[in-house]
């Protein structure tokens, strides 16, 4: 009995360290809009619905779509500007916030429609649905992302009509943390909006929980860029610390590689803007010592990270380029040195533009090899506390229903040979009204 009971002090505080898990790895939210409840989906997401945070637009269901959230919508009819707000934040945290968009014809109008979403108040992306979304299987949705640091510990998305014949939409609202020290140049009032993030030699779609910071990460590979290969590493794991934007281990496992890699169409608009380009690289084999791969990438013909780029087996480096203008026609070279004696490779790419974009002289951006802990990160201290006040509260119950036992105990040794006991109600027991009352106590609490 009393080892059983020390079993159930021990997996009960378990539970509790096992839910303060699941309360960090759960930070955020994902707002399935124009439904009501909540529901975990596959990936053990918690979503609810949106009613506690919009009050204008008409929700509706697609009835040949099953998956959720992308099978309901909102859509707003009326009105210029249409606004979720109070969404839940941390302030100065370094934030994602993705928008996701499936149109597949709810309106029956066969007329994707355009608009504008504006995150925060500051950060606006433009939202063309394309003909093709009328079409697209349950897999393809169209979706915008942004990454920056709220002001206020909540934040606002809202939907922009540009066209007096397009209604706004909007299917799904999610919300990532990220960790102190990504993305950490950004600025105060800055915002990076995303037009590619890929993972080169890939060969599906990257997501949470593989990437825990919930980004998307697009497959592309040899069957992008002719004449190129996909390889794997060798190595038994990724140590992606390197990195400060920490691009998942799963995307460090694979690569592209060919001499002459050029890439070109970037996804951005005719007109230069200024943007974030992150690369990243990792070695995937284990190199003789007369072996080398070294490389440099240049932007427009601007070298991207401070000195050539030399992969390290079984570790991530990132190079960022900040601050420099790109525009549709820019291209992305890659060149090996004349030491090198292998091709040039990558393993994962993010390109943003930059909201509100502030010059602070870091627009030749850099290369990282280490972990940077600076940033602010969120305040845990009263959850810790929390749980160290419940498990200590479940470690001395249970000790006292331990001692209680072992009375209980003593009281049956004692009955095997004392006369009956009256008491006051007229019925003889055997055991002192006292421990009577501790019994009847202990059961109704638990």
């Amino acid at each position: 009995m009393e080892s059983g009971l020390l079993l159930l002090t021990f997996i009960s505080t378990l539970v509790i360290v096992h839910q303060f898990h699941i309360i960090q790895a759960q930070e955020g939210i994902s707002i399935d809009c124009g439904t009501t409840g909540s529901y975990v989906d596959s990936n053990n997401v918690t979503w609810v619905g949106d009613k506690g945070f919009v009050t204008t637009g008409e929700s509706i269901n697609i009835t040949d779509v099953v998956k959720k959230p992308i099978n309901t919508l909102r859509y707003f009819p009326t009105g210029q500007t249409n606004c979720y707000t109070n969404i839940p934040a941390t302030k100065g945290r370094t934030t994602l916030v993705r928008t996701k968009f499936y149109y597949k014809n709810y309106d029956e109008n066969y007329s994707p429609p355009s608009f504008d979403v504006v995150y925060d108040g500051k950060h606006r992306d433009s939202i063309a649905i394309t003909v093709d979304s009328l079409f697209s299987d349950e897999e393809s949705f169209h979706y915008s992302e942004v990454i920056f640091a709220p002001a206020n510990e909540n934040i606002s998305v809202c939907l922009v009509r540009t066209s007096p014949s397009d209604n706004p939409f909007i299917s799904s609202i999610e919300v990532y943390h990220f960790d102190a020290g990504m993305y950490d140049d950004l600025g105060p009032e800055e915002g990076l909006i995303l037009y590619k993030r890929n993972a080169y030699g890939a060969t599906k779609l990257i997501s949470y929980p593989l990437d825990p910071y919930g980004r998307l990460w697009s497959p592309k590979g040899s069957q992008d860029y002719p004449g190129l290969i996909d390889l794997t590493t060798s190595a038994p794991s990724i140590d992606i610390t390197g990195a400060l934007n920490k691009p998942p281990e799963i995307v460090m496992t694979k690569a592209m590689s060919g001499d002459g890699l050029i890439m070109s169409g970037l996804n951005l608009p005719s007109t230069p803007l200024p943007i974030y380009l992150a690369l990243y690289f990792s070695e995937p084999q284990s190199l003789g010592r007369t072996q080398k791969r070294s490389f440099t990438v240049f932007l427009d013909g601007m070298q991207v990270g401070s000195h050539p780029i030399v992969p390290v087996f079984g570790k991530a480096t990132q190079v960022v380029l900040r601050g420099v203008m790109a525009s549709s026609e820019s291209q992305l070279v890659f060149k090996s040195t004349d030491d090198s004696g292998l091709p040039t490779i990558i393993s994962g790419l993010e390109l943003y533009s930059i909201s509100n974009y502030k010059d602070n002289g870091s627009g030749g951006g850099g290369q990282s090899g280490s972990s940077n802990n600076g940033g602010k990160k969120k305040n845990n201290v009263p959850l810790i506390l929390g749980v160290t006040f419940a498990s200590v509260f479940v470690i001395l119950w249970s000790a006292f229903v331990v001692t209680i036992l072992r009375k209980r105990q003593n009281a049956m040794k004692q009955s095997n040979t004392a006369p009956t006991m009256s008491t006051e109600h007229g019925i003889g027991t055997g055991e002192s009204p006292l421990f009577g009352q501790e019994t009847a106590s202990d059961k109704i609490d638990s």
